[in-house]
């Protein structure tokens, strides 16, 4: 007797496409968060700071930019999820919530080892895609522009401007952090470290993307990915050839511009609009994103002109397993960094210093680009990837091994 049973849908188990170039823009972003992470002793330089030129080098190049990248990257795999499930008919939006609500609960689990996790992040603002998806894209153009343009930073600095009751106050995440980086530092147990990341560090986390823009920022990192999965940016590479190069003249343009302005600006004297307050502080930090935003486009525009330049294409795709398996990539960073640096393990935050941190988060990258390359030629997904598909299908028939 024939089986008329309506078989499982196919997204449970097969294997996604993938795109070279975007594993490797993914592999790239994550190896600029790993040299940043190192750095910046997973958030502990920032207790005694030490801006050398090498690290002001880095952190120019790669701090706020990496993970702006990625950001981009998950709106795009957003655009590529809700494309295909849409032409087998699927509505996914549901599934693609449970799916944020898992990477929440696995980004949770690695605040509570490192306070600097991006995964609970991106699993909360994350939902903001499932409201706007239906939006063509010229209003999803306008909805991520009036997000990067930081428009809550104008109605702060009017505000701190005019003395409005509050405005002048300092935010409140600059007195939160140093109290938790502080306390982080003294821990010496992991018992420790999990009590402090799980609420006051959590909390200062929280308020750091509120009240610096972050968080808005994400949302129109998210937008912007989804329009450039939908035009086909990353996928008809030729047709774009053109408005790449206008694209990289005007970022670079844009990036110099403001880095001039910016510079300026911190230059003047702090009581150059107001006796004391807080109105030339937002300023700068108006600047500084569109700064950021310049620089991230400028980087991702030269990566992927250097990619479509043949004698390059070999280096670079040495970054795509690392995109591959981006998640697993992510998480061991903190896993390898936090007892490397924090007091429950060696302290390297107290000695090991800037170059030495430098030169270990660039051999830590060079070892998980190995790792990557002989993992993905025996297993179609990352270990928690696949943990994370599962749990989304809520089935354990998601091929693993080839």
């Amino acid at each position: 007797m024939p089986n008329t049973a309506t078989p499982e849908p196919a997204l449970t188990t097969s294997i996604p496409r993938r795109i070279e170039l975007v594993d490797a823009i993914r592999g790239f972003a994550l190896m600029g968060i790993c040299l940043v992470h190192f750095m910046e002793y997973f958030e502990l330089y920032w207790i005694n700071q030490d801006p050398t030129l090498l690290h002001n080098i880095v952190f120019f190049l790669f701090a706020g930019k990496a993970y702006a990248i990625f950001a981009l990257m998950f709106g795009l795999s957003f655009f590529i999820i809700m494309d295909n499930q849409a032409r087998k008919g699927v509505n996914f939006s549901y599934r693609f919530a449970w799916r944020l609500v898992i990477l929440l609960m696995i980004g949770y689990i690695h605040t509570l080892l490192y306070l600097g996790d991006i995964l609970s992040v991106l699993g909360i603002i994350g939902l903001s895609l499932l409201f706007v998806q239906k939006l063509n894209n010229r209003w999803l153009l306008i909805a991520a522009a009036l997000c990067l343009v930081q428009l809550p930073f104008y109605y702060q600095f009017y505000a701190a401007l005019n003395n409005w009751p509050g405005a002048n106050d300092a935010p409140v995440h600059w007195t939160a952090f140093p109290e938790v980086y502080g306390a982080i530092a003294k821990a010496t147990t992991f018992s420790e470290l999990i009590a402090i990341n799980s609420w006051d560090g959590l909390a200062a986390k929280w308020l750091f993307f509120v009240e610096s823009g972050r968080g808005i920022q994400l949302v129109g990192l998210f937008i912007t990915g989804l329009i450039l999965g939908r035009i086909g940016f990353f996928t008809q590479v030729e047709r774009f050839a053109k408005t790449r190069v206008i694209a990289l003249v005007i970022a670079l343009a844009a990036a110099t511009l403001f880095y001039f302005l910016d510079d300026y600006i911190k230059q003047l004297p702090a009581t150059i609009l107001q006796e004391k307050g807080m109105a030339k502080m937002y300023l700068e930090q108006i600047i500084g994103s569109y700064l950021s935003t310049a620089i991230m486009a400028s980087i991702l525009l030269l990566f992927i002109q250097l990619y479509l330049w043949r004698p390059a294409t070999k280096t670079l795709n040495l970054l795509a397993p690392c995109g591959r398996i981006s998640l697993s990539i992510y998480l061991v960073q903190a896993v390898v960094g936090i007892p490397i640096f924090y007091s429950i393990g060696l302290g390297g935050y107290l000695t090991l210093g800037q170059t030495n941190s430098l030169l270990l988060g660039i051999a830590f990258y060079g070892l998980l680009i190995a790792i990557a390359h002989w993992w993905v030629k025996r297993f179609y997904y990352g270990p928690v990837e696949w943990v994370w598909r599962s749990a989304t299908y809520m089935t354990t028939k998601v091929p693993f091994k080839r």
